[in-house]
């Protein structure tokens, strides 16, 4: 539940998520993050009787009286028997889910998490994201709010669609070929959600005032990978006290964060997290690195560029809906596909960094609001 305890006059009703089960003599209630394992056995019947009750809108103290009434069970049980579903987000109010509701789904998952669904969908109607490249994980992390409700998505991208993207660019098709990325984005987002509004920007951010340019935001997302882009992002954020996230890929490495949200977390400056050439060396190592890294091509792939949008595109909803802990606050996370190694880099907030040191620590908390 997402208040402390169930109001006894408000009707509330069996999530439709809630599935149980008996393993190894043990009843288990939901699956997933909500899973309660119940050993004792004397709850068993009176949870399920109790379960099987809120199949229809009931209020807390209508389903005491009747377990209690209808049952015989004694009110210590009954009790027990209520505070478990209470207490593992079984129980939703009974107007939450619609199937007619074209985001019903989402509700459920939101209301999977502790939050209220209808506020959290509110939020992100609401809200409005920069996303800075339109490719491979750009295209993907942006379908994914636009249907999930997200307001107005501004698509900031100057390349043309090429062959070549349409083994992981899966909006675009061979009659895309040529035109802008940014464009064609915007054109399937709106066939796909009328009411989410897609900006394209055909330009690129080579310079801090490009950045300027571009309206005010509640999140900025980079999937680009020019060099010294993040550098800079970070920066205009941090000045502009905009949040931002990164995500990308390291060859077969699905990376997204960190979440940057200034005056709460680290920035980008506050630890190294890439490899870069020596500052201080006098040999002619630095100019062999710059040298051997100029021919280099990502290697794509479809799979590694889902797995990364999707985990960022989770992480944007929790941010902007305020609901659960993004993944990719104060840290880096990868995922490495080819043995599903998880690998994390903090990024805690140095009080030293040059970049963000000077702004006044804010309350602001994240999670079910």
């Amino acid at each position: 539940m997402h208040s402390d305890a169930m109001h006894d006059e408000a009707p509330h009703i069996l999530a439709p998520y809630v599935r149980v089960g008996v393993q190894d003599a043990t009843l288990f209630l939901g699956f997933g993050s909500i899973r309660q394992p119940v050993r004792n056995r004397s709850l068993w019947e009176p949870l399920l009787r109790l379960a099987d009750h809120f199949l229809e809108p009931r209020t807390r103290r209508e389903a005491s009286d009747h377990l209690r009434a209808s049952h015989g069970v004694d009110a210590t049980t009954a009790e027990a028997a209520m505070l478990l579903l209470e207490s593992g987000n079984c129980l939703i109010p009974t107007h939450t889910y619609d199937r007619a509701d074209r985001y019903s789904r989402h509700a459920l998952f939101y209301e999977l998490s502790g939050a209220d669904a209808e506020r959290v969908q509110r939020r992100l109607s609401e809200s409005h994201v920069v996303l800075l490249g339109c490719g491979g994980i750009g295209s993907l992390m942006a379908v994914t709010l636009a249907t999930a409700g997200v307001g107005e998505l501004t698509l900031v991208d100057s390349d043309h669609v090429e062959l070549s993207n349409l083994t992981r660019q899966f909006l675009f098709t061979e009659s895309d070929v040529g035109l802008p990325k940014a464009e064609a984005l915007s054109r399937e987002l709106r066939r796909r959600n009328p009411s989410c509004g897609a900006h394209p920007v055909a330009h690129d951010v080579a310079a801090s005032t490009d950045l300027e340019h571009l309206p005010e935001s509640d999140l900025l997302v980079v999937s680009a990978d020019s060099p010294g882009l993040t550098k800079m992002v970070n920066a205009h954020c941090v000045a502009s006290e905009t949040a931002w996230l990164n995500a990308c890929y390291v060859n077969d490495i699905a990376v997204w964060g960190p979440l940057v949200v200034p005056g709460f977390t680290g920035c980008w400056d506050c630890r190294t997290l890439t490899a870069r050439p020596p500052e201080d060396d006098e040999s002619d190592v630095a100019a062999l690195i710059a040298r051997v890294n100029g021919r280099y091509q990502a290697p794509s792939n479809g799979p590694v560029n889902m797995l990364a949008s999707s985990l960022a595109a989770l992480d944007v909803l929790r941010h902007l809906g305020r609901f659960g802990t993004p993944a990719s606050l104060n840290r880096r996370v990868g995922v490495w596909s080819h043995d599903l190694t998880l690998d994390q880099q903090s990024v805690q907030r140095d009080p030293a960094c040059d970049t963000c040191a000077s702004l006044i620590p804010s309350p602001q908390s994240e999670g079910s609001r």
